[in-house]
């Protein structure tokens, strides 16, 4: 199984890990790490620090953040240096986290950290996209046969 991580500024990560166990069917392991006003940097790197250790035995421990450059961005980035297994994507998205959820419940966890972290960026890629309404219509199609 993989580790999972959410984290970022304000309600970030309880409101994706909420939405991630909505669609999951309310079964999803995540541990959700918000950086709130008045909660300090220290403290977040210690939360951190404190979930990737509940994960130690996972094949790998994906950290998602919202931003890059933010603080739980730099605190995970600086944690991931220490942690072999642990791999941080910033820019998280709910298809993303919806993609990891499941491969934990499917149990298909089976490539190395940084082949996920690839195969999840490419998810990502995947679920960005723009609604745009195309009134045309549609071409008629030509009968051949006469009929």
């Amino acid at each position: 199984m993989i580790g999972i991580i959410v984290t970022g500024h304000g309600g970030f990560a309880t409101g994706l890990a909420s939405n991630a166990r909505l669609l999951a069917g309310g079964e999803a392991d995540i541990t959700a790490i918000d950086f709130n006003d008045g909660y300090t940097p220290e403290e977040l790197e210690e939360d951190l620090r404190r979930a990737i250790e509940t994960y130690k035995d996972r094949s790998s421990v994906m950290i998602l953040t919202d931003i890059m450059g933010g603080t739980p961005y730099l605190k995970a980035a600086a944690l991931s240096v220490q942690y072999e297994k642990v791999r941080v994507l910033h820019g998280v998205s709910a298809a993303l986290l919806l993609d990891l959820v499941i491969r934990n419940m499917s149990g298909n966890d089976g490539a190395d950290p940084d082949s996920l972290a690839e195969e999840l960026l490419q998810t990502t890629r995947e679920g960005l996209g723009v609604f745009k309404l195309d009134l045309t219509a549609p071409d008629e199609t030509e009968e051949e046969d006469g009929i």
